[in-house]
């Protein structure tokens, strides 16, 4: 997390209640970090621009207890006009990807919390990837730009390898723009 994403979102009555909440933990949002093997490119490199997604921030309430599951991340994003589709208003394209991405990121807290906890007993720790097999997406309102908005991604099921997950896009209010429910699938990561 950079920075002056912190300082942008803090400067925001709405976004400074949950930032500065102590209740909320704030994680750096590693799609956001360019790899030299290409990998997260989509939001490393072409979405992170003044004139995309200008800034990006992830956060979840800390849970009860240590070891247990994150049951909902939230992203902050600062959309700006770049990703218009028509005048002042997101690409429902770019709405779908948002949705794909804050959801990623829930599944990936929570694999890394995971392992943090395998290695701190000694239990291996299988080199797994989660990869959308489905997503819908329902469009209630045009998300206007610029913006910021608020992600949310909590996971409603988990059956083996399968996660279903679901996400909305609201604005500052509250009001809820998108929604979006996704099944993930755990494949090995040497199959990608």
């Amino acid at each position: 997390m950079g920075d002056d994403d912190l300082t942008f979102f803090q400067s925001i009555p709405w976004c400074a209640s949950l930032v500065n909440d102590p209740s909320y933990v704030t994680i750096p949002t590693t799609s956001r970090v360019s790899k030299e093997d290409t990998e997260d490119a989509l939001f490393g490199d072409i979405l992170r621009t003044d004139k995309t997604i200008a800034a990006c921030l992830s956060l979840y309430k800390k849970p009860a207890v240590s070891t247990a599951s994150i049951e909902e991340v939230t992203t902050l994003l600062s959309l700006e006009y770049g990703l218009n589709g028509y005048r002042h208003v997101c690409h429902g394209g770019i709405v779908a990807t948002i949705l794909d991405e804050v959801m990623g990121i829930l599944l990936a807290v929570n694999k890394d919390r995971e392992a943090e906890i395998a290695r701190a007993t000694g239990t291996p720790v299988e080199t797994m990837a989660e990869v959308t097999a489905e997503l819908t997406v329902k469009y209630l309102k045009p998300v206007i730009t610029p913006q910021t908005v608020r992600v949310k991604a909590w996971l409603s099921r988990t059956e083996g390898r399968k996660f279903w997950v679901e996400g909305t896009i609201e604005d500052k209010s509250g009001t809820v723009l998108a929604r979006g429910e996704a099944l993930f699938v755990q494949i090995r990561k040497s199959v990608l």
